[in-house]
């Protein structure tokens, strides 16, 4: 069941645009929601969603992702062979940026409520797991124009 909400700059601070107004029960063979039907990241993003994580698996485990091929904003995989979340976004100059590993592994069979946070104005991700901070990156190096 998945829940998400975006933030963008043209809906006024404090206030949120609901995509999905219920909770989606995704078949096993999973659902795709085109990229375009989404709209784009303008300035702040806020994904939450309710995970139950039944097995693991030998490859990566999409949770979500927009964009197509090698665009990542945002991105919520589980790492091959474990259950610890990897948490990506695209920047201007790297399309796989993130986190790689969070270290606090989910359990099997158990329902996990995750929070994902995306801030252009402070160039960082924030990874929430249960309404527990557990993660974020930071963009260290921003490009200046001269």
């Amino acid at each position: 069941k998945v829940g998400i909400i975006i933030i963008g700059e043209e809906i006024p601070k404090m206030k949120y645009k609901e995509i999905f107004s219920s909770p989606l029960d995704f078949p096993a063979n999973k659902m795709h929601i085109q990229d375009g039907e989404l709209p784009s990241v303008i300035n702040e993003l806020s994904v939450t969603l309710l995970v139950n994580v039944q097995s693991c698996n030998e490859g990566w485990q999409s949770i979500f992702q927009k964009g197509v091929n090698n665009t990542l904003t945002p991105g919520l995989w589980i790492n091959p062979n474990s259950t610890n979340l990897h948490a990506r976004f695209s920047t201007n100059t790297e399309s796989n940026f993130g986190i790689h590993e969070i270290s606090v592994g989910l359990e099997l069979n158990k329902w996990y409520y995750i929070g994902y946070t995306l801030s252009e104005p402070l160039k960082r991700m924030d990874i929430y797991l249960n309404r527990k901070w557990v993660g974020f990156k930071s963009i260290e190096q921003v490009l200046q124009e001269k």
